[in-house]
């Protein structure tokens, strides 16, 4: 039992730590603009042109 209660309290810190760090990198990252790519989208030829 008491394994699982070690098991169990490990999780949670690790779940509490893995939250925060999440949310600290997203409060960070507020103020920066957005950038997107522009989708890579390559010519395909079908036919030869005659």
């Amino acid at each position: 039992m008491w394994v699982s209660v070690v098991l169990l309290v490990v999780f949670a810190a690790l779940l509490s730590m893995t939250s925060l760090w999440l949310w600290r990198q997203q409060a960070a990252r507020s103020g920066e603009p957005v950038h997107h790519a522009a989708p890579r989208r390559t010519a395909w030829r079908g036919h030869a042109s005659a």
